[in-house]
């Protein structure tokens, strides 16, 4: 069964790309915590990031980098913080919180509208 980043990324589910190539895809979270964040989802369904194949979690980490300092100059960061997660959706995916404040909740986002996401989406692309 696919997951709902699977669904996402086979254009299933609507969301807002960043960026895109054939090992990963960089979303805008739908239910930030800050303004910013985004998901980097691998395409191949594996729950646990340390089970993936070790040129795929290279990539992801390039990708990481390279998107994060997109962050950093769209938002004026004072960090980027960057989470490997697999929990809530059982497909192994990076978060990256662009912090402009010292101390956030990692949880407990609102859902943003696609509008919003997408003005975001597009602000971080230039940056790209």
């Amino acid at each position: 069964m696919s997951t709902i980043f699977t669904k996402i990324i086979n254009r299933e589910i609507r969301a807002q790309f960043v960026y895109e190539d054939e090992v990963c895809a960089v979303i805008m979270d739908k239910f930030p915590v800050v303004t910013g964040q985004v998901l980097i989802i691998p395409k191949v369904e594996i729950d646990y990031f340390f089970d993936l194949d070790d040129k795929t979690s290279q990539h992801l980490l390039d990708i990481m980098k390279k998107v994060t300092k997109a962050l950093d100059s769209t938002y004026h960061t004072l960090r980027t913080c960057v989470v490997i997660e697999g929990f809530e959706v059982p497909h192994a995916h990076i978060k990256l919180y662009p912090l402009t404040t010292i101390g956030f909740n990692m949880h407990g986002g609102k859902e943003v509208d696609d509008e919003t996401l997408l003005a975001e989406a597009e602000k971080i692309k230039k940056a790209l």
